[in-house]
């Protein structure tokens, strides 16, 4: 007796960012990597028995028919919050999680193949892959058996692989409870659908920095954590890790890569999806001259007009009397224009006036109404290059919204990478959507100034004093702005500096 086929029905889904029609649904067996669907080209494989397996893998690819983006999907990777590795591993845990929320049984999500797929992900001893590879199995029954094949191979791995999907887990609950994982509403701050994606793409960000740890995040060659125990606890005789027994003869335990509990996700009510702007630079006629140069140097020689340096008559062999000015490197100075630094005209132009022969630029964005189409206003103006500066600034907008395109741009200007970049800003910086400062803004404003070893300081005074010190060769005190100092730590657990 031939058992009755059951079809999901696809079509009784609606949505708005997607086009209607019906869907081609083809049947495969439950196992992992053949159920799939796409949205834009209404196509879902699904095992179509009426056993419980196949009950919630129907359940499954039916959530991401309704929950999941379509034609948005590169727009959310464009983004680059995240990497599309990244966000299709963790939309597969919002999908399960959203089910399970419906009263599916997720415990029947595996086929027999997890811990042959732990193993082999372990041997291959790729630390990105196993992070994404046991972020895709968290909420799923398979998860316990794939770490258990990953211990099989390196203990230290799966133990901090654990603590991984425990924490993707916890951070999943807390957005439930934020009311909207599983809503299909167009986020207001991208013009991206579906809303509910923001919180996967919030956590991808996350993964994707424990997948791929700054070098200094790394623990020891010993595998020994900060106070100097070794990481993962082996086993007591006659006893079992979660089912698992000691780790085969030869293995090698590495350190963890990175501590999961201290790397934490970006607050999800402070890291609304947001954006920069894009740079606008305007041009500024510059008819005052502007001699000299940040880092111009005067050395002794015995050729010249005026001889500053009579002393070296009786105690130079070769008399250097005269000085000879050679050019200095120059440098960078941005200034942030917007309302909260509440600089005037005349600060801007001291600043200017105080870093002579530098490149200096000023940013203040000015949002465009929300019209399609609308070209933004200018947004970067420069001040001063090549010897030659402004006589008056320009009107700004008060805004802020390209901090770290600003900053990029500048970097970008240096001749070599000894040229120093000051950055006159108090740090609170905006993206699109409004909504105020962004952690996710933030850092990526921190990660371009202390990857280029940018120098900061917050008013005109501090300004002047830093574009001083490096005039005279000194090493400025590094300052970064309170707010980011909170925001590295709430991401990254330790403080800047």
């Amino acid at each position: 007796m031939n058992q009755v086929e059951i079809r999901p029905l696809p079509e009784m889904l609606g949505r708005k960012d997607a086009e209607h029609g019906t869907w081609v649904i083809k049947p495969c067996s439950p196992v992992r990597g053949q159920p799939m669907t796409s949205i834009v080209g209404r196509e879902m494989h699904v095992p179509l028995k009426d056993e419980a397996v196949d009950r919630v893998i129907r359940a499954h690819e039916m959530a991401h028919a309704k929950f999941s983006p379509a034609q948005d999907f590169p727009k959310w990777i464009e983004r680059k919050r995240a990497t599309q590795m990244a966000l299709t591993v963790v939309e597969e845990v919002r999908v399960n999680f959203l089910i399970g929320k419906a009263g599916f049984d997720l415990k029947l999500l595996k086929d027999g193949t997890e811990i042959v797929s732990g193993v082999r992900t372990a041997e291959q001893n790729d630390w990105a892959i196993a992070v994404y590879t046991a972020v895709g199995y968290a909420l799923c029954g398979g998860g316990k058996e794939f770490l258990t094949g990953v211990r099989r191979v390196n203990r230290v791995w799966g133990a901090t692989l654990k603590d991984i999907i425990k924490e993707v887990e916890k951070e999943f609950t807390v957005a439930w409870k934020k009311g909207n994982l599983g809503s299909t509403e167009v986020d207001a701050g991208t013009g991206l659908s579906p809303l509910g994606f923001s919180h996967t793409e919030r956590i991808a960000e996350w993964v994707d920095r424990l997948a791929n740890p700054p070098q200094d995040e790394k623990g020891d060659e010993d595998g020994k954590n900060e106070k100097g125990e070794k990481d993962g606890k082996n086993p007591k005789e006659g006893e079992t890790d979660d089912d698992e027994q000691d780790t085969k003869d030869g293995a090698k335990d590495e350190p963890k890569p990175v501590d999961p509990k201290k790397v934490r996700p970006a607050n999800a009510d402070n890291k609304v999806a947001s954006t920069w702007y894009d740079l606008q630079i305007g041009k500024v006629p510059l008819p005052r001259k502007a001699h000299g140069g940040l880092g111009r140097k005067r050395k002794a020689h015995n050729v010249g007009r005026n001889p500053r340096r009579i002393g070296n008559a009786l105690v130079d062999p070769q008399r250097r009397v005269f000085d000879q000015y050679r050019k200095g490197d120059g440098g960078i100075v941005l200034i942030d224009g917007s309302g909260s630094m509440r600089l005037t005209n005349a600060d801007i132009l001291k600043l200017t006036e105080t870093a002579p022969g530098c490149t200096v630029a000023v940013y203040s964005t000015q949002p465009p109404n929300n019209d399609n189409g609308v070209k933004l206003a200018d947004n970067l103006w420069v001040l001063a290059d090549k010897g030659r500066m402004v006589a008056e600034i320009p009107e700004r907008k008060g805004g802020n919204g390209v901090d770290a395109p600003a900053i990029r741009w500048a970097i970008k200007q240096r001749k070599k990478k000894s040229t120093p970049v000051v950055w006159i800003t108090d740090g609170k910086v905006h993206g699109t959507g409004g909504g105020g400062y962004k952690d996710s803004l933030a850092m990526d404003c921190i990660r371009e100034v202390v990857k280029h070893g940018v120098h900061m300081a917050l008013n005109v005074e501090s300004g002047v004093k830093l574009l001083n010190q490096l005039n005279q060769k000194k090493r400025p005190k590094k300052w970064f702005p309170r707010c980011w100092n909170e925001t590295n730590i709430k991401l990254n657990g330790r403080q800047l500096g």
